[in-house]
């Protein structure tokens, strides 16, 4: 399992691809965080974790199409399952790569909490949970499109289809969904949108049922995303 995990992030490393989208996932959200400095007049990094999860919405679903559907597109599928490790570890083995990538992303971050220590005195757990928060909403967006990833043999469905399906997510925890559902429907549907689950995260609270939400989201994806495979075996 661990010899796949290096090979896939061996792969997104030294190919231009995983380079490119990483480096612009880092440099829109630097840009657009010290936008928000400098026009809003805003030190807060709340408004960082606001964004971070759109800019998810795009970034993720791109590194992750290729995981599975490359795969059968070459059928080296095949020869993947033919190997002596289980289905469960070659999921587990992308996913982790992938989440590997989402974590360098935020790191390529860490520039902006630092510059704002220098220039206002800033609550340090309140930081440390938000990214916490981004790497939990990262982790499910990426079992999200890794699923639709083994779907189908074509990136472009499995990108599109992943961003389709994050968004619907996403959206059932705004205004838009209060505005055409029944308030007692938009109520119950809303907590389970991952925006309603990050914000006690953006506000520096541990919320365990938060933690466990996004934790049974990834399972539920990547447990579908293993039977499927499991059916070509």
């Amino acid at each position: 399992m661990f010899t796949l995990y290096k090979k896939e992030l061996n792969y997104y490393l030294n190919n231009p691809i995983g380079y490119i989208v990483v480096i612009l996932f880092g440099v829109f959200a630097n840009f657009l965080f010290l936008k928000d400095i400098f026009v809003v007049g805003s030190a807060s990094m709340r408004p960082f974790f606001s964004l971070l999860p759109w800019l998810f919405l795009v970034f993720i679903p791109a590194l992750s199409m290729r995981s599975i559907s490359e795969e059968k597109r070459t059928n080296t599928i095949e020869t993947l399952l033919s190997l002596p490790i289980s289905e469960t570890q070659i999921v587990l083995a992308k996913f982790l790569a992938l989440m590997s990538l989402v974590i360098l992303g935020l790191v390529m971050t860490i520039g902006l909490p630092v510059s704002l220590s220098l220039l206002t005195k800033i609550y340090y757990p309140e930081i440390i949970v938000g990214y916490l928060g981004m790497i939990c909403i990262g982790g499910a967006i990426v079992s999200v499109s890794m699923l639709f990833s083994s779907l189908t043999k074509n990136q472009v469905v499995a990108f599109l289809s992943s961003i389709l399906v994050v968004f619907i997510f996403y959206i059932i925890g705004t205004d838009f969904s209060a505005s055409v559902l029944p308030k007692f429907i938009q109520d119950f549907v809303s907590y389970y949108s991952p925006l309603y689950q990050l914000e006690n995260f953006m506000k520096g609270i541990l919320d365990i049922r938060s933690i466990f939400y996004f934790i049974s989201l990834i399972i539920v994806f990547l447990v579908l995303t293993v039977i499927d495979l499991e059916k070509r075996s």
